[in-house]
């Protein structure tokens, strides 16, 4: 693997310099790849996915065949597994949920790690700080992260996998240190860009787009942003139907008795998409979750002085 890193990055130094770039050139504005990830790849210190490396081939013309075999720098199926079940397991605040999930960083950090790509360990690191957040209200590492790569995501009109795991860090973040008004213009923005990315039909990220949107009808909800919160509401739902992606289906649910109980003040329409829901989930077989449901109108209602 230091062999394949030293001479990728080797030959992408060599590339550029032939042709008299700068790395501040290469890069540009940093939206697809930042100067600093450029010299690391350069140095033979991380491995390149492979859209950075097609970006690079481009930037350099230069093919990538000539940089490495595609086959080579796929991750292994089993991270793969380990990765896709970490996004998709639910936590609830549910302890026996939350031993799995860590059970399933455990194992990836222990024997896949140190052989993905700077970027990949990146994603795990995201998910990981997350968790942290959702879990032990533990927002240490989430902070440097944010700090570090937030604003690249921010630059970008087309997201992939990795800003969408950046958003959602960045929604939890934000709750945890109750500083959404302040937060506002940018929460405003990232909404906007989930919406501009939502891609109806086809969607490889269908799952992660949701559980995202999902976050950002939360942020919303605070704010008492509801025009903004129905229309992506409207949204989430068009991606859910689209994409037969209905795991997410029971919380869709709630979120719109949310809007009917906060916005329009409509007591025994919320009730009933509230049972709505929790019936979703007990037909999925997640009896936690439908209790939890239950649970939150309860606590909803308390807060309305009911």
């Amino acid at each position: 693997m230091c062999n394949v890193k030293r001479n990728i990055g080797e030959k992408i130094k060599s590339a550029r310099l032939q042709q008299n770039l700068t790395r501040e050139v290469v890069c540009n504005d940093e939206s697809e790849i930042t100067i600093r990830q450029l010299a690391r790849i350069e140095s033979g210190e991380s491995l390149p996915t492979l859209p950075k490396l097609r970006f690079l081939a481009k930037k350099l013309n230069i093919s990538i065949s000539y940089l490495i075999d595609d086959n080579s720098l796929e991750n292994p199926k089993e991270y793969s597994v380990l990765k896709n079940k970490i996004i998709k397991q639910t936590i609830y605040n549910n302890n026996n949920r939350i031993e799995i999930i860590n059970s399933y960083f455990d194992q990836i950090y222990e024997k896949f790690y140190d052989i993905l790509s700077e970027e990949e360990q990146l994603v795990i690191d995201i998910m990981h700080a997350t968790v942290n957040i959702l879990s032990f209200d533990n927002i240490q590492f989430a902070s440097g992260i944010l700090k570090e790569y937030f604003g690249q995501t921010l630059l970008k009109k087309e997201l992939a996998e990795i800003d969408f795991l950046l958003i959602h860090l960045y929604f939890v973040y934000i709750l945890e240190k109750d500083v959404l008004l302040e937060e506002t213009k940018t929460i405003l923005e990232v909404v906007n860009k989930l919406i501009d990315n939502s891609n109806f039909s086809n969607n490889y990220h269908a799952y992660l787009t949701i559980q995202v949107q999902i976050s950002a009808l939360c942020i919303l909800g605070e704010l008492n942003e509801y025009k903004l919160y129905k229309f992506l509401l409207d949204t989430i739902k068009i991606v859910s139907k689209e994409n037969q992606e209905f795991q997410k289906l029971p919380i869709i649910q709630m979120m719109e008795a949310k809007y009917f109980l906060f916005h329009e003040n409509n007591i025994e329409k919320a009730k009933e998409a509230y049972e709505k829901s929790a019936q979703t989930a007990l037909l999925l077989g997640d009896d936690f979750l439908k209790d939890s449901i239950l649970s939150e109108f309860n606590q909803d209602l308390i807060k309305l002085g009911y």
